[in-house]
């Protein structure tokens, strides 16, 4: 079976997303993004053991990136697949942060 993208792309340009579903979306964005910067800035006022803290904020760093990538595509789905590599390539850091942090 084959699936006509050309048929999706007129569709796609008069997407936009319900109100309330922007709506919720940004105050669960805000609020990933308010609790991952106050646990990133406490690691980093209490930044005592560099080497394992680095690889612990390279995967928290995943929560701000996810949120962000998410809303964005939501608001604006002709932008999904940009921001889906971005995603794609930090998850990819992410998980050599958390590997690199197990095997300390």
């Amino acid at each position: 079976m084959r699936v006509n993208f050309g048929l999706l792309v007129p569709v796609m340009a008069q997407y936009s997303a319900p109100t309330w579903a922007t709506l919720v979306a940004g105050f669960f964005m805000l609020l990933a993004l308010s609790l991952s910067m106050y646990l990133i800035f406490e690691h980093l006022s209490a930044y005592n053991n560099p080497e394992e803290q680095k690889f612990v904020l390279g995967v928290i760093l995943m929560v701000p990136c996810y949120a962000i990538e998410s809303y964005v595509s939501l608001i604006n789905p002709n932008t999904s697949i940009y921001c889906g590599i971005l995603r794609d390539g930090y998850e990819a850091f992410a998980m050599y942060c958390f590997g690199s942090f197990l095997s300390l």
